[in-house]
């Protein structure tokens, strides 16, 4: 990934520069970054994939909805800094306790759950993602 420092009429990319572009640009934390895709699958999506790309698009649609509620805003608010605490210490443990993941029974589904969120917004579409999951 190439670290980029543009020019003032172009100060956030976001996207690619043409449709069959293998190269995208994104900020993050106020840097732009670079990356290239280098073999993207364009094959048809497994069945198995379904219905988990399906949560994550309602997960994501629940957690636009959540954060626009002051009151449910606050609750994620306090929980994610409980995460933040929490995950400084063992992420895979925090993952399990907060977002409810089932890795947890099983130590190398675990050591694949160690994932940090480190934004409010990654933090509440994951929690919903799992539950989501769980109830289908």
């Amino acid at each position: 990934m190439a670290k980029l420092e543009p020019a003032l009429p172009f100060d956030h990319f976001s996207g690619k520069l043409a449709k069959n572009e293998r190269i995208v640009m994104r900020t993050r934390y106020g840097r732009t970054h670079s990356y290239a895709y280098r073999h993207p699958y364009d094959g048809p999506i497994s069945e198995n994939r379904k219905p988990i790309i399906n949560a994550f698009a309602k997960a994501v649609a629940q957690c636009k909805i959540e954060m626009n509620d002051p009151e449910r805003m606050d609750y994620w608010q306090k929980r994610f800094i409980q995460y933040t605490r929490a995950a400084k210490r063992n992420p895979a443990r925090a993952n399990a306790q907060f977002i409810g993941s089932s890795a947890a029974n099983n130590a190398a589904a675990a050591r694949k759950n160690d994932k940090l969120y480190v934004s409010l917004r990654g933090f509440i579409i994951a929690s919903l993602s799992v539950q989501l999951r769980d109830n289908q």
